[in-house]
């Protein structure tokens, strides 16, 4: 049975791994390759430990995804690959929708990579529409000089209170 919960120190390391390859998954061919050097495991733990945002995931016998948000914005949600289509993102952005709209946002905004169009196509089907287009700069380690950016869609949906 799958539970969706807040996550736990534990929970870390499968974060970090499904983080690591549903990134790559997604963006690595969508921005520039220099980019990837700061993309390994060990980045995207640095990463995690400097993130201020609220992380559920959702878990049956293992970890099978996870959802952040932070302020009025859902920030992260990725899936592994074996519980694509099994609604478990659906049930993560849900969840996620919920937890925002308890925090009295009315309307959430998520950012995506142009060019993922998986994810833009289910967001689209989930009632999030995109708002606006920009160049935003990719995360960095904070001892790294320079700057990439990539073509990024913002996506607003009116959530109302609960």
């Amino acid at each position: 049975m799958l539970e969706i919960r807040p996550a736990q120190k534990a929970d870390r390391p499968a974060i970090v791994q499904l983080w690591h390859q549903g990134w790559h998954d997604a963006h690595a061919h969508l921005v520039p390759a220099e980019i990837l050097a700061y993309r390994t495991p060990a980045h995207f733990s640095l990463w995690l430990e400097q993130s201020a945002d609220a992380f559920h995931v959702a878990a049956a016998d293992e970890l099978l995804g996870f959802v952040s948000i932070n302020g009025a914005e859902l920030v992260k949600l990725h899936v592994s690959p074996q519980a694509r289509g099994s609604g478990t993102a659906r049930d993560l952005l849900s969840r996620a929708e919920h937890l925002l709209s308890k925090q009295g946002v009315a309307e959430a905004e998520l950012f995506c990579t142009a060019g993922n169009l998986r994810a833009q196509r289910f967001y689209a089907r989930e009632g999030w529409r995109l708002s606006r287009t920009f160049e935003d700069a990719l995360w960095l380690p904070d001892d790294v000089a320079g700057r990439f950016t990539v073509e990024t869609h913002c996506y607003r949906k009116h959530l109302g209170f609960r």
